[in-house]
């Protein structure tokens, strides 16, 4: 049963999209740890090296596509809820 304007009910629907961008916020602790290691190493790379290096632009650009996907979510501009909840790096056709 959908939920009325008129009687201010808030429809479940809601409640469990609350609990997945908490479960998305709570990941997000994880992701923003895994993305400042790669700046680390990358930063390592370029200072020994001269070139940050591949696989790290790699986990860099698909950690950041996480985390732009997450913002997406959470701010309801998209209903396609992140990995692990959908594929990763999925974009809405």
């Amino acid at each position: 049963m959908k939920a009325s304007i008129n009687n201010n009910q808030v429809p479940m629907n809601a409640f469990r999209r609350l609990l997945f961008m908490a479960l998305c916020f709570a990941l997000f602790g994880v992701v923003r740890f895994a993305l400042w290691t790669v700046v680390l190493l990358q930063f390592m790379s370029h200072v020994f090296t001269g070139r940050p290096t591949r696989i790290g632009v790699k986990w860099g650009e698909a950690l950041s596509a996480w985390i732009f996907n997450m913002m997406l979510f959470m701010s309801y501009s998209t209903e396609r809820m992140p990995f692990p909840f959908s594929a990763f790096n999925a974009t809405e056709d």
